[in-house]
């Protein structure tokens, strides 16, 4: 989507003149008004995009390196029996087969997972959370304005803390981001030149 967004900026600086109020159009709120700046903060955004990307397949790397390089035997029998009857509505033998190699994959990671975190300490702060959920609402609003007072974020954040669902989602995010932080810190990443098709085809497409 971004990527996209990207190559759409690029586009109209053919079509239109370059001025301050086409800078504005696509830079609302970010006090752009030269040709220079405007061409900088596009550069900025290009690089940070694709700095995300790289930064994804190195965890993405790092998450399969974890799964593979450690062995956790499973009671097989017993969790496809679990599968077939623990869930809301039962499943078949065959259901439980078909289910069982993303289930223990799942499972396992969420050992390791919960290993790392705790013998390393990766826990999420009440202001920690709080912090992210301000910057969720503020990224919402990304280069709008919002005004001299924003005294009612506070408040707004408050009630997000309410919900436990939300919470949740926060609270997995961060303690995953800060578990891939430390993963990084283990190992010593090469750098190497590659295109946008090839980064894309070394993305295993998984869920953490």
């Amino acid at each position: 989507k971004f990527f996209k967004m990207t190559i759409v900026k690029i586009g109209l600086v053919e079509k239109r003149d370059l001025n301050e109020e086409f800078f504005n159009e696509v830079f609302p709120g970010a006090a752009v008004a030269t040709e220079e700046e405007f061409r900088n903060k596009l550069k900025a955004e290009i690089e940070q995009y694709w700095l995300g990307q790289s930064r994804n397949q190195l965890h993405d790397q790092l998450y399969h390196y974890l799964l593979d390089e450690t062995r956790i035997d499973f009671p097989e029998s017993f969790l496809k029996r679990w599968l077939q009857t623990g869930g809301e509505k039962p499943k078949s033998e065959e259901e439980a087969e078909a289910e069982f190699p993303m289930f223990s994959q799942q499972l396992k990671w969420t050992l390791i997972s919960d290993k790392i975190i705790k013998e390393n300490q990766l826990d999420v702060t009440g202001e920690e959370l709080k912090a992210s959920m301000k910057a969720e609402v503020m990224q919402y609003f990304g280069n709008m304005s919002l005004g001299e007072d924003v005294s009612w974020l506070d408040s707004y954040v408050d009630r997000m803390i309410k919900d436990e669902k939300q919470v949740d989602n926060s609270y997995r995010r961060l303690v995953t981001d800060k578990l891939f932080k430390w993963a990084e810190s283990q190992a010593t990443p090469s750098e190497k030149e590659v295109t946008p098709e090839e980064l894309n085809g070394l993305q295993h497409h998984h869920h953490h």
